[in-house]
């Protein structure tokens, strides 16, 4: 009895220890101030925008579409990637894969410029069947096809990023997957189990394991460093890269205020973050959609580590953010199962 004590207090004193930590990194203990960035517009149209790049060159948004309220449901419906023309202002969100069907199911997405000026899209696809990343060429308001990536290590791919026409890297945000009994406790437990993996054109290797909760996923402008978000450990991780072999070689964390989405560049190499600041609330959100989760957006200096809001807010105009990206002085929000994305410009004066 005494043996059996002493384990039941040792698991209590576990959980008890693991649940502090966890309300602290899910955000309950912090305070949001609400700050807006310029003018913001809503832009309806796009069903759960998660994940968004902007083609620096001509100012075109891409966007990953999918509604994930309709799939949870056991009603799926087929996504889409949709272009939004930032030079152009009476601009409508436009389908480039009018013909997708049911098992189209888009999540993080990169674009790819070659030098030769060629784009590619690569696109995560959860699919009916199995997990996948597609390969398009960008055509004229359309996509093409060319491959479908799959693979034993595209276990729960979330984000991904092209560094050739065929090569990229991509994070697994789960180690184990959505119907694994195991799959609570290591969201509970926030066990360092997830990983970033590289497909060099061939073949699979993980390159950055032991991750809590891995998830945005991308690369400095010279393709030296690359950066990863852990979500369940409220961080931003970031290695230098081996150009030729693709090898990761650990640098440095950087802590955020919240858990971290997607990533995206900067011209100046800083970089725009995602953050879901309350994870209870952004469960809550998950659970019932009419239910608010805050919205955070911060500029991260990886020379000095420095991390700065630009846009916070309680939800009222978009929840749950997952991406934000930059073109000159146009700010690009998406969220997660939102039915709409903020198109922010900054050029005017910043709302108190």
């Amino acid at each position: 009895m005494r043996t059996f004590l002493i384990i039941l207090g040792l698991l209590l004193a576990v959980v008890l220890w693991r649940g502090h930590e966890f309300a602290s990194t899910a955000g309950m203990f912090r305070d949001l101030e609400p700050q807006m960035a310029g003018q913001c517009t809503i832009v309806p149209g796009v069903v759960g925008p998660e994940d968004h790049t902007i083609d620096p060159e001509t100012g075109i948004v891409y966007l990953s579409g999918y509604d994930r309220v309709s799939a949870i449901g056991g009603d799926p419906k087929p996504g889409a990637i949709w272009t939004y023309d930032l030079n152009d202002p009476e601009a409508v969100p436009v389908s480039i894969t009018p013909d997708a069907d049911a098992g189209f199911q888009p999540h993080g997405i990169s674009l790819y410029i070659g030098e030769d000026g060629a784009r590619r899209l690569f696109v995560i696809n959860h699919g009916t069947n199995e997990q996948a990343v597609d390969i398009f060429d960008v055509g004229e308001g359309i996509l093409q096809k060319v491959t479908t990536v799959t693979g034993e290590l595209l276990r729960t791919p979330n984000d991904l990023v092209a560094v050739s026409p065929n090569a990229f890297y991509f994070s697994n945000d789960h180690r184990f997957l959505a119907d694994d009994f195991m799959r609570p406790f290591e969201d509970f437990l926030g066990l360092p189990m997830t990983d970033a993996v590289f497909y060099d054109g061939t073949s699979f290797r993980s390159v950055a394991p032991s991750i809590k909760g891995a998830n945005g996923i991308n690369v400095s402008a010279d393709g030296e460093t690359l950066y990863l978000s852990a979500a369940r450990g409220s961080a931003l991780h970031v290695y230098d890269r081996d150009t030729a072999s693709g090898d990761l070689t650990y640098q440095k964390t950087i802590e955020l205020p919240g858990m971290p989405d997607n990533i995206e560049l900067l011209p100046d190499g800083q970089l725009l973050v995602a953050l879901h600041p309350n994870a209870f609330d952004l469960l809550a959100h998950f659970a019932d959609p009419i239910q608010k989760a805050p919205t955070q957006i911060v500029k991260v200096d990886p020379e000095s580590n420095s991390v700065e809001t630009i846009f916070l807010s309680l939800g009222e105009d978009l929840s749950a953010a997952s991406t934000g990206a930059i073109y000159q002085d146009r700010l690009i929000i998406g969220a997660i199962i939102e039915s709409k994305f903020l198109d922010c410009d900054l050029s005017y004066p910043t709302n108190p």
